[in-house]
């Protein structure tokens, strides 16, 4: 091939010679002039906008919280007044009248007067000193969150009244009986509504709120207020109320001025609504605060926001990235700080800018249409015809209709490609022949390490859960026996006989627990190596049933459960202690689910050449879809046991193993809340009755 001629003119000189200069420096002047005009301009606007948007729902936000700051006083002063008009007023018959102690010791309205979706529910504790001065509060109270809380519901979540710190609880919570949903450690609890009332904590007797927190039971996020109350010179407790706080995170996090965003934080620094931190504020259980979290981006714009005031409501982030629009929610005392990214006015501007570079182009078109005809005759038309020579050549095809003739650099390019072509050619075939065979050794490897590491991935997850079940269920029990002994060691010339006694026979059940736990883990290891060697034999349910079922009786008399054999008279071929194993296991799994004072039954029936042994117990049941992890290694499912047992995750994996080693095979029929009956069907060996 024979070396390209140099051009004797330059096609890229001629043509940008005539269009550059005229359209660069034009449109770059006029569209920097325009940029930054309009910059500012939509800046003052966005400014005074944001300034009535942040005061509009600054008002919005603060008028739940300010109303029921003005609720718990209400009911502080009418507390206070209703006390007086009692004087000395003895009033215990219609305290008694009205309430009653209960089994568990609490005080509470009497059942056949509760009609909690009406009126106040009341929780006394068991040591609480009956006088007529504390009678004579919770009748007040009892009168006053019956008559105030439904006026108040419509807002308010409840409205409540402490006695003496956690003495007394008056609620009205039309959603739940919040007294009878309580036990004796509930309501002793000392919450920080009710401390936070008392004159130690308070001295300047003032409405306080708490921080937010996620209520389980409404499944919704609050916030409460409690207002003390103080009688003759004494503390008597608090009046409060819970603020839901659902519908202001929700405006907050998606109500805004188109391309901004909103977030609340108290002025402590704690987080109260932010479309990107949900997760995180109700992972904190409420208290995310950013000044001790590593998020630097929600610190800094809340650091920033401190420095804004009622006459300079706008901040610059510190980055300079954003204005922040910032106003108070008055009563709970937050910032409600609005994001205004200074990309809106950037792009705002650059679009007038853009339309005024457009009209300068308009301008222009008259000159370039006079350049187009030259710019399709010399590189247009050329250009044309060089691609289509590239598109037959990635077709495997040649093309001769090239300018190689001219003298200028597109025929220097169209030489130049030509003789490419010409080499591509020779190339394409082997290339071609190559990258099959690379694809197809790839393909086989591929297959082969997606394999290996499918297996290793197992073996990972299986050896994180092993190495969790030793340092977890093993660590404890050898924890508490260290424990157990030194204090034995210690107290051995002080303790009694039977106190000692006590405390070894704890020994002896954590080491029956460690014993069953490593018994588990050597069960499966076994199995799954292929060393349980299973001797097939026929053995005769009735026998071996019974004998299950009597080494159960004691270990059943804590939980008071019961586990009844029905007789069959029938064989299975299986392995005698195998198949002990298997119903011992799936017993043991049937007692630690049902709850107490419950029947556990175990009973076989034939169907056809087979023997299915069932096991039935009043626990919680399997949801549907836990069923297929039911039998898998290390599974641990939603239900928890009654007791406080613990559970490796081994047993029914452990049983399905064994089970299908005898020719056999497991499974589970269940409704969730409605128990579970487990079964074992193995072959039947003889049939017969019982003489």
């Amino acid at each position: 091939m024979t070396e390209p001629a140099k051009p004797t003119s330059t096609l890229s000189r001629r043509v940008l010679r005539n269009i550059a200069l005229r359209i660069g420096i034009v449109a770059l002047v006029l569209t920097a002039i325009s940029y930054y005009y309009s910059y500012w301009r939509f800046q003052e606007e966005a400014l005074a906008n944001l300034g009535k948007y942040i005061a509009a729902r600054s008002q919005l936000e603060s008028e739940p919280f300010l109303q029921a700051e003005i609720n718990t006083r209400r009911l502080r002063d009418e507390f206070v007044r209703r006390m007086a008009l009692y004087g000395e007023t003895d009033p215990a018959p219609r305290f008694h009248q009205l309430f009653s102690q209960e089994r568990d010791g609490i005080w509470r309205v009497r059942l056949e007067l509760d009609d909690f979706e009406h009126q106040a529910t009341v929780a006394l504790l068991p040591n609480v000193k009956l006088t007529p001065e504390f009678m004579r509060q919770v009748l007040v109270g009892f009168d006053l969150a019956s008559q105030y809380g439904p006026a108040h519901r419509s807002r308010y979540y409840d409205t409540f009244i402490d006695l003496n710190v956690s003495d007394g609880s008056i609620i009205f919570l039309p959603d739940l009986n919040y007294a009878r949903n309580g036990s004796v450690a509930d309501f002793a609890a000392d919450l920080p509504t009710e401390v936070g009332a008392t004159p130690a904590r308070n001295p300047e007797r003032k409405t306080f709120w708490t921080g937010i927190y996620f209520d389980k039971q409404a499944i919704q996020w609050m916030v409460s207020v409690v207002t003390p109350i103080d009688y003759l010179g004494r503390f008597v407790g608090g009046a409060g109320q819970d603020v839901l706080l659902d519908e202001l995170i929700e405006r907050t996090n998606n109500v805004s001025i188109p391309g901004t965003h909103n977030f609340i934080v108290t002025r402590d620094g704690d987080l109260v609504a932010h479309p990107a931190r949900m997760g995180k504020i109700r992972e904190a259980g409420g208290g995310y605060r950013v000044t001790e979290v590593e998020d630097l981006e929600v610190r800094s714009l809340y650091e920033a926001a401190l420095k804004a005031t009622p006459n300079q409501p706008f901040v610059e982030s510190p980055d300079g990235s954003a204005w922040l629009g910032v106003a108070p929610i008055k009563g709970a005392n937050w910032l409600f700080v609005s994001v205004y990214p200074k990309r809106l006015l950037q792009e705002k501007a650059a679009l007038a800018a853009s339309m005024v570079l457009l009209l300068g182009l308009i301008a222009l078109v008259l000159e370039l249409a006079v350049m187009a005809w030259t710019l399709r005759h010399d590189v247009a038309m050329p250009l044309a015809r060089l691609k289509q020579a590239i598109v037959s050549l990635a077709a495997g095809k040649r093309s001769d209709n090239l300018d190689t003739g001219r003298d200028d650099e597109l025929g220097e390019v169209a030489r130049t490609f030509d003789g490419m072509a010409t080499t591509i050619e020779q190339h394409r075939h082997n290339l071609e022949e190559l990258v099959e065979r690379r694809t197809e050794e790839l393909a086989v490897r591929n297959m082969e390490l997606e394999a290996a590491n499918l297996r290793l991935t197992q073996l990972n997850e299986e050896k994180n859960e092993l190495l969790t079940i030793a340092a977890h269920d093993l660590k404890n029990p050898v924890a508490s026996i260290q424990g157990m002994t030194n204090l034995i060691v210690g107290k051995l010339g002080e303790w009694s006989h039977d106190r000692v006694e006590d405390r070894l026979l704890g020994i002896v059940k954590l080491s029956e627990r460690m014993q069953r736990i490593l018994g588990n883990l050597l069960d499966i290891n076994a199995l799954e190596a292929g060393q349980y060697h299973l001797r097939p034999e026929r053995v005769l349910l009735d026998g071996l049933c019974t004998e299950l079922v009597a080494s159960w009786e004691m270990r059943l008399v804590e939980k008071q459960q019961l586990c009844i054999y029905t007789p069959c008279g029938l064989n299975v071929m299986a392995d005698r202690q195998a198949l002990w194993q298997v119903l011992d296991n799936l017993i043991s799994n049937a007692s630690k689910y049902a709850p107490h004072q419950t029947a556990i039954r175990l009973e076989a029936i034939a169907i056809g050449e087979r023997v299915q042994v069932r096991v039935s117990d009043q626990g919680p049941g399997i949801a549907t879809h836990e069923m297929e992890r039911l039998f898998r290694k290390f599974s641990r499912l939603s239900a928890v046991p009654t007791g406080g047992e613990h559970t490796t995750g081994l047993g029914l994996s452990i049983v399905k193993r064994l089970a299908e080693a005898m020719d056999g095979k497991v499974g589970c029929e269940s409704v969730l809340g409605h128990g579970a009956t487990f079964y074992v069907e193995l072959p039947l060996a003889q049939a017969r009755l019982e003489p």
